[in-house]
């Protein structure tokens, strides 16, 4: 009831509107009478098929009797008239599925009547309401016409080649999506497997119902932890999410170490190589959804062997083990005031199940608040951000999941941060203290880390008019539109408890700063860095270095069909310790030429330089690279595109200190690229 008189508020407000537009005209259709929908010209209605609604004595001035809407817009204005037929066309393609037609008359006397009211669907065809498939693949030929010194080359006919498939059906109330990679090479070895010219790269398959999703496939389950840190692999899940209350559940099935190509189906056949586990997340504020979302996750698995496991050991032998965490994450005071606080847990057996030590069990919490002042807050007429924020993790020694088996344990790290943002400055700051060997064994020393990170960047506003009082566009200032930035790093380590071999006292600092400007212009820019550093070894394991790096490159566009890029480096780095300098000098130049629309060139330069001061480097080094192609036909959906390329590549070293070194190479070759986009 409340939806049907506010459609007739907007009525009659529409009503009112065209009275006060145009004098109200007597109405000429008789006052019984009924609309009636012509069926669609084809067996199902398309997305752009036009909507016809049959009216007896229909004239063009009765549109000013009537209001048609289509999907709560009004689409009246639109309207034509064809034989009694008021023919709706869309304005742009509707989706696919159910819409609502509906049509009112304004009757002299003020009232609004209701003339039809209709359901609309959008097929593909009668069995779904949804087809499509989609492809995007190339294939490159290539054949080498003339090389020398080649050494190990490939075979001069070479063919590479991939294909990206997407497809999806739909009807009623379930959806079923699918895309997978194709790739192919000539050359076996250079394939993931090495063993087939054709392979699949990853794929994903999903069907919806209702609330109800699955998966197979390369995907991602469940929202970011630390048991769970970008954990993308091949496998099975399931969910249910529920838009009324928020709550979603997942289970699936993932392999720990990822496969590629057509091998292990669904990759959850090995149960050495997989992780289980369920996720749950809901928002228990039901009056503030975004208020707060309350997320958990447990899973268990095993790793058939990777190095690096951390303070545990090395292994290349299964482990396994389980893990859970739960995550809160809410905002108060309108959005300003974010808090975010997990804990986690693990139960890992380094040495695998049944052999050697038992599983080790740690913990992991972190907690997170960051504030931002005020929303849309202006000084001066310019909109001013900042924000600032403190964050707590504590990750156990043996703390380690299956499903994050590159995450980083043994660390207790205190971090401050702040951001501030006001016409075109830019500050970002942060410093942290970290420590490592967390559970205080006794035979590890502990090292505590002070990292200093900032950034302060400004780009001057110019009030440029937007044509000057003759008709031309305004100049640039002579500098441009300038962006300046200065970076800082600086890190100091102390070992702050002795053991294995390392004393107490200062263990290693690196220093770094960075300056940066770059100036832009209507058809060019240029930009200029240098940076130094400083990095010392307190334990003479290494050398104690300076450094000094300098950049200049520059993007000039002349006319509408050449382009240069050139650049220019100098690095110098100082080995205290030796009291040896090196230093490498490199320059360059790209080109590129556009011919026609169809025919293009482009031509690169590089000279590299690279010599010591006590001579014992004294290298340079020169490539040249040129190609130019040409578009014989542009892919179209049923059609194939083709471009054909002469490219060549040419590579020299001279090196009077190790004349082994000397080397002289080129090849040059032809190259047919196939191209088609069908859908």
């Amino acid at each position: 009831m409340r939806k049907q008189a506010l459609i007739r508020a907007a009525a009659c407000a529409g009503a009112i509107q065209l009275g006060l537009s145009a004098p109200l005209s007597v109405a000429a259709l008789p006052p019984d009478w009924k609309p009636e929908l012509l069926a669609s010209a084809t067996d199902v209605r398309t997305p752009t098929e036009p909507i016809r609604l049959s009216i007896r004595g229909l004239k063009k001035q009765d549109l000013k009797q009537l209001g048609i809407e289509l999907d709560d817009m009004d689409v009246t204005a639109t309207v034509t008239v064809e034989n009694n037929v008021a023919v709706i066309t869309p304005s742009q393609p509707l989706d696919w599925g159910q819409h609502q037609l509906r049509l009112v008359e304004y009757a002299p006397d003020g009232d609004i009547v209701e003339r039809g009211l209709w359901i609309l669907e959008v097929r593909k065809s009668e069995a779904f309401r949804e087809a499509n498939f989609r492809a995007n693949a190339t294939l490159n030929l290539v054949r080498r016409v003339s090389d020398k010194n080649l050494g190990d080359s490939p075979g001069k006919s070479q063919a590479d080649g991939s294909a990206a498939l997407a497809g999806g059906l739909a009807d009623g109330s379930w959806r079923a999506t699918g895309q997978m990679d194709l790739l192919y090479n000539s050359q076996e070895n250079q394939m993931p497997r090495g063993n087939d010219k054709v392979d699949m790269g990853q794929f994903l398959l999903t069907g919806e119902t209702g609330r109800f999703t699955a998966k197979a496939g390369h995907h991602t389950v469940g929202t970011d932890s630390m048991i769970m840190q970008n954990f993308n692999s091949r496998g099975v899940s399931g969910g249910y999410q529920s838009e009324d209350t928020g709550t979603s559940v997942n289970v699936f099935s993932l392999r720990t170490q990822n496969v590629t190509g057509f091998q292990e189906g669904f990759g959850i056949g090995d149960s050495d190589n997989r992780v289980d586990g369920v996720t749950v997340s809901g928002r228990p504020i039901t009056s503030r959804r975004d208020a707060l979302v309350v997320s958990a996750a447990h899973l268990f698995g095993a790793d058939p062997g990777q190095t690096g496991e951390g303070v545990g050991g090395d292994s290349l032998t299964t482990t396994e083990g389980r893990a859970s965490s739960v995550v809160a994450d809410g905002n108060l005071l309108d959005k300003r005031l974010r808090l975010r606080a997990e804990y986690a847990s693990s139960d890992f057996d380094f040495d695998g199940p049944n052999t050697g030590s038992p599983a080790e069990h740690d913990q992991a919490y972190s907690a997170l608040i960051s504030y931002t002042p005020w929303h849309d807050k202006v000084v001066r007429d310019k909109p001013m951000a900042w924000n600032l924020g403190l964050e707590h993790k504590r990750i156990g020694t043996f703390f380690r999941s299956p499903a994050n088996p590159q995450g980083v344990a043994d660390r207790d790290l205190i971090r401050g941060f702040t951001g501030f943002n006001w016409s075109g400055l830019d500050l970002q700051a942060s410093i942290a203290t970290e420590t490592d060997n967390v559970n205080d064994l006794a035979l590890l020393p502990r090292i505590e880390t002070l990292q200093t990170v900032w950034s302060l960047s400004y780009t001057p506003e110019q009030d440029l008019a937007l044509m000057e009082p003759d008709g031309q566009v305004p100049k640039m200032p002579w500098y441009g539109q300038p962006f300046y930035n200065i970076g800082y790093f600086t890190l100091d380590q102390d070992v702050e408890k002795a053991g294995a071999g390392l004393s107490a006292g200062a263990f290693h600092a690196t220093d770094n700063v960075t300056l940066s400007a770059t100036f832009s212009y209507s058809t060019w820019s240029w930009a200029i860095s240098h940076g130094v550093g400083k990095d010392e070894d307190f334990t003479n394991a290494a050398s104690d270095t300076e450094s000094e790096l300098t950049d200049v490159s520059a993007n000039i566009q002349i006319g509408r069909k050449l382009s240069l890029t050139p650049t220019i480096q100098h690095n110098e780095i100082n080995d205290k310790d030796n009291h040896i300098t090196a230093t490498t000098d490199t320059g360059g130049l790209s080109l590129t030429y556009t011919f026609t629309e169809k025919v293009a060139g482009s031509f690169g330069f590089t000279i590299n330089r690279e010599e010591a001061s006590d001579g014992s480097v004294n290298s340079k080094t020169t490539d040249l690279t040129g190609h130019i192609s040409w578009t014989v036909a542009e892919a179209r959906a049923h059609r194939p595109g083709l471009a054909l390329s002469l490219e060549g590549q040419r590579h020299e070293q001279r090196d009077p200190v190790n004349l082994s070194s000397d080397t002289e190479s080129y090849q040059i070759f032809l190259k047919a690229i196939v191209s088609w986009q069908p859908s």
